[in-house]
């Protein structure tokens, strides 16, 4: 009798567990005559571009749902995927605010001089190289972006944000909370984080204007000409360079001319060290 409730029991126990997890893939190609313009809006999921040859773009999506989702529901989605072409548009995503417990990662090759805006409500970015003036955004997850070209746009509310500039234009970078580590950066850029450090090489070429919440800030200029203004709530001011300094009355509070002057470079961080290079 023992055995036989047992029996019972685990199997009740079986058929009270949500259903497993689904999962399916979908792959798509579109030729595109000119300039690519490519929008991609993600609920949920992590989207990867490398570089494409020539004026294709290859799309490659993996729907998956939750514990307990629906097996039709990631079949429809993979079936008929959010993928739309007019022209020289791609849309990716469009219609995500309707996927409820499903994430779907892209896998995305696309040209490099691609006009693009990417936007993840939840997921990791990693760009390998595509957009010209380029905006990813991701309410929480990771930006990785190395080769992105021109002036760029950067914000993550929660992660951290590495990006390799190439070329020259106007750069805007935020974090809600994570490290902010922008490379090659050439021409004006405000770049600012709630909690974390802040990491910045280049050449400003129009005003830089940098702020932490709390965290380090370390600016590598090199020999560029640059005005700086440096400001730390709590914590020491350091450059590393010979420069003509002119310290306020604040103790916190150092500004000068490095290498006879240039554009501005502000930095000022609540409670954290400053140090240029």
């Amino acid at each position: 009798m023992r055995a036989k409730y047992w029996i019972l029991a685990v199997a009740l126990a079986v058929a009270a567990l949500p259903a497993l997890a689904a999962e399916a893939t979908f792959e798509r190609n579109f030729n595109i005559n000119g300039q690519l313009d490519l929008s991609v809006s993600n609920g949920s999921g992590n989207v990867h571009l490398v570089r494409s040859s020539g004026n294709q773009i290859h799309i490659y999506g993996r729907v998956r749902s939750g514990w307990g989702g629906s097996e039709d529901r990631v079949r429809q989605i993979a079936e008929h995927p959010p993928v739309e072409q007019t022209g020289n548009i791609v849309r990716i995503g469009a219609h995500h605010g309707s996927y409820n417990n499903v994430s779907i990662d892209y896998e995305i090759q696309a040209p490099a001089n691609a006009r693009l805006e990417l936007s993840c409500g939840s997921g990791n970015i990693n760009d390998e190289g595509v957009g010209v003036n380029a905006r990813l955004e991701t309410g929480s997850g990771n930006i990785v972006a190395k080769g992105v070209q021109g002036g760029f746009s950067v914000e993550a509310g929660s992660g951290n944000i590495y990006v390799e500039q190439f070329g020259e234009g106007q750069v805007r970078a935020e974090a809600g909370s994570g490290t902010l580590e922008l490379h090659n950066i050439r021409g004006g850029m405000k770049a600012e984080t709630g909690s974390g450090t802040i990491r910045i090489s280049g050449t400003p070429t129009a005003a830089w204007r940098i702020e932490a919440g709390s965290g380090t800030v370390e600016v590598a200029l090199g020999n560029n000409p640059a005005t700086l203004d440096l400001e730390a709530g709590s914590g020491s001011i350091r450059v590393n360079r010979a420069f003509s300094q002119q310290t306020s009355s604040e103790r916190h509070h150092v500004a000068g001319q490095l290498n006879g002057g240039g554009p501005l470079v502000h930095i000022e961080t609540g409670s954290g060290s400053i140090r240029i290079n």
